[in-house]
């Protein structure tokens, strides 16, 4: 008689956050008979309160875990030692964090005989120039993109490490060193910016648009780092996280033997381009046509003051991770991902659409 293969259990960290939350409904609600009986065991900061509500709104299927903070390392070692497949969906750059489920993947490797694998989540602004800066700016190729599949993205990311250090780079690349010397497979995913309403419980809206949009309401004027001409790309939420659902199926069904390896498994998923003047602007305007300021002009400033008005916004932004984040040339390619099978639904009207629906949803609530 054949032997029934067990259900797979997945490990997912930032469960209740806005793209962990997502990626968590994607993968509970898919029809797919792999992952129909799929369980998701979910690493929980503070109280269990949040955790309880998982439970009783998923059931069984979700075991939530309490820990301290993204500091209780030794649990979370333990904790993934006891899975096959991790999915890193919380901050992404907490590098002790990271290297502690490395960690226990490779225990649980050596103990289980069989391949492991962790997702990580990452951001294209680790690409990002930093014309304002000018730390490092594109001189010979200033619309440069950056193909997953053509391109040494590793390597470059390494030459950028070498001359000025950004953490969530620094610590994506320890992912993969770490994972590599540690016999783990690691397949790095890299969102651009990010919007739409999540399908998690708990956290529903992005970041950059909301804190563009206090700002406007703080300061009665809308802003924009520099000249606001870089280039970035966007992707909706739900699109991102259908690619996880794509990845964690062919780990899966085929060991991975569709994704890259090491070094070539960062991943981008892009689904369409806007200049930080588009956003700033589009906030403006619908600020103006709700009354909540006086006219649409949006005034360029710089990083310093920059910081000043967006750290009540962003967690322990600096100058380097605003220039990073919300400024500057990031263009992506995501020929890894369409290869896979994947293609994002929203179009560059669901885009604009959504950003303006984002803009008021934070409205609402200030």
């Amino acid at each position: 008689m054949a032997s029934v293969s067990p259900a797979p259990k997945i490990l997912l960290t930032g469960a209740t956050g806005y793209i962990g939350g997502t990626i968590l409904t994607n993968l509970l609600n898919s029809s797919h008979p792999t992952l129909e009986k799929a369980t998701f065991t979910c690493l929980i900061r503070g109280s269990l309160e949040r955790g309880t509500l998982l439970s009783s709104t998923y059931g069984a299927r979700v075991q939530p875990i309490a820990y301290t903070d993204l500091n209780d390392l030794e649990l979370t070692t333990q904790v993934a030692s006891e899975h096959d497949i991790v999915i890193n969906a919380g901050i992404g750059y907490h590098a002790a964090s990271a290297q502690a489920l490395l960690h226990g993947l490779a225990q649980r490797k050596a103990a289980a005989g069989r391949d492991v694998w962790m997702i990580h989540t990452s951001g294209t602004s680790n690409l990002g120039e930093q014309a304002i800066s000018k730390r490092w700016v594109e001189e010979d190729d200033p619309d440069r993109e950056f193909d997953d599949e053509r391109d040494d993205v590793y390597g470059y990311e390494k030459s950028r490490e070498e001359v000025h250090s950004y953490i969530q780079r620094s610590t994506e690349l320890s992912v993969v060193d770490q994972g590599r010397a540690l016999g783990v497979e690691t397949v790095v995913v890299m969102p651009p910016l990010i919007y739409g309403f999540g399908t998690g419980l708990f956290n529903k809206k992005s970041v950059q648009i909301p804190s563009y949009v206090r700002s406007v309401l703080e300061y009665g004027r809308a802003v924009v780092l520099g000249d606001g001409t870089g280039v970035r790309d966007f992707l909706h939420v739900e699109d991102l996280a259908a690619l996880y659902r794509i990845v964690v199926l062919d780990i899966l069904e085929k060991k991975g033997m569709s994704l890259p390896r090491a070094e070539k498994a960062i991943i981008f998923s892009a689904g369409g381009r806007f200049s930080w003047m588009d956003i700033a602007q589009c906030v403006a305007d619908v600020c103006l046509k709700e009354g909540r300021i006086k006219d649409r002009q949006v005034r360029s400033i710089g990083l310093e003051e920059g910081v000043k008005i967006f750290s009540s916004y962003l967690e322990e932004v600096d100058e380097d991770m605003l220039e990073l984040g919300l400024s500057g040339n990031s263009r992506t390619v995501s020929s890894v991902a369409k290869r896979l099978g994947w293609k994002p639904t929203r179009t560059q009207d669901d885009w604009q659409k959504g950003l303006v629906e984002d803009i008021r949803a934070t409205l609402r609530v200030q």
